[in-house]
């Protein structure tokens, strides 16, 4: 499963409900946690935003804050990856 949601292209999530994101967002986030790759970093940029797009949260405001941080945060840590940064750099 980790396979097909690292490859879900954007307009495939827009698709899936709020809770649904919200679940995989966390399945990916561990993942992560174990095994910090570019690819798992860009699924959860495209898990965040797919939430951040979706009508159910458009018209909320911290939400939309609070969302608009993470995926500053998970942009920033896939760049990391782009640049080449030590894996060690990224876990501390």
């Amino acid at each position: 499963m980790q396979h097909t949601i690292e490859h879900l292209k954007a307009a495939d999530l827009g698709c899936l409900e709020p809770s649904i994101l919200e679940l995989r967002l966390g399945e990916l986030i561990r993942s992560y946690s174990r095994e910090c790759t570019l690819d798992l970093a860009e699924s959860v940029v495209r898990h965040l935003e797919a939430l951040a797009l979706h009508p159910e949260n458009a018209s909320n405001r911290d939400q939309q804050s609070a969302l608009s941080g993470f995926v500053s945060h998970w942009r920033w840590l896939a760049e990391q990856h782009r640049r080449g940064v030590g894996q060690n750099a990224l876990a501390a």
